[in-house]
Formats: structure tokens, C-alpha cells, sequence
């Protein structure tokens, strides 16, 4: 199993803990404190194979663009939980757009997940060589 440990660092506030790992054939999205209430999960893993492309580009907050189906929302400040956009079923685990990474997902309930990575660099590259293996 490899694995890359994520943490959410917030100037001024408590962190927050997350991880990204890869656990045999199955990418594992592990999240911790307040924000499994926030996003109304612990956990999501998603099938290697079922993972088209893992992006770093800066995420727009886009308040108006999705439509909030579970989670809480405050533009700027927190965006957790599942989001319905024209693309489809959106997860974003997400605090600071400029580290988060978006997994795009193909055969999965979620079109995408987005979420925040303490060096969002590191933990697509551990998604990019599983997916090379």
C-alpha cells in the first residue's frame, strides 16, 4: 500500500487531516475532523481504473455554478459535500482551491472529486504512478 499523508493547515485555525492513499487496486479518500460532518463522509474509494485523469489547476469557488445537494457551503471560506453541476455528481473536500487536486472519474456516482492537499503536487503524483503500475 502507498500512501501520502494530506494535511489542511489553515492560518490561524486548528488542522485539519486528511489522506490520499492507495490501498491495492483502489484509490482511498480518507477524510478526518469537523469535515466528515461537514461532507457527510469519512471515506471514499474509488477503482484505479475508474480514474480518467488527476488534475492541480487552482479550483474556482464557483457558488453559483452548483447546485448544493449535501454538505455546507461558505464561498471563500469552505466548500464540503456533494454538488451537482452540468458536468454531473461533483465531492469537493475543499478549503483552499490552490491546493486542491481534482480527481475526473469515469463509471463512478461522482463525476469528480475535489480535494484539498497539503502538497497537492505529491499526492497526484502518488494517484499518477499507481495508475502507471
Amino acid at each position: 500500500m502507498v500512501s501520502a499523508q494530506v494535511k489542511f493547515p489553515h492560518p490561524g485555525k486548528t488542522a485539519m487531516s486528511g489522506t490520499v492513499k492507495i490501498d491495492g487496486n483502489s484509490l482511498v479518500f480518507e477524510i478526518h475532523g469537523i469535515d466528515t460532518i461537514l461532507s457527510i463522509r469519512r471515506t471514499i474509494r474509488v477503482p484505479l481504473e475508474h480514474v480518467v485523469s488527476v488534475s492541480t489547476e487552482k479550483v474556482p469557488w464557483q457558488p453559483f455554478e452548483q447546485l448544493k445537494v449535501a454538505g455546507a457551503s461558505l464561498p471563500g471560506v469552505i466548500k464540503d459535500g456533494l454538488y451537482l453541476s452540468n458536468d454531473g455528481l461533483l465531492f469537493f473536500e475543499m478549503h483552499d482551491p490552490e491546493r486542491c487536486i481534482t480527481v475526473s472519474l469515469d463509471h463512478e456516482r461522482f463525476k469528480k472529486i475535489i480535494f484539498e492537499a497539503k502538497d497537492k503536487d505529491d499526492a497526484a503524483r502518488t494517484i499518477r504512478d499507481a495508475l502507471a503500475r
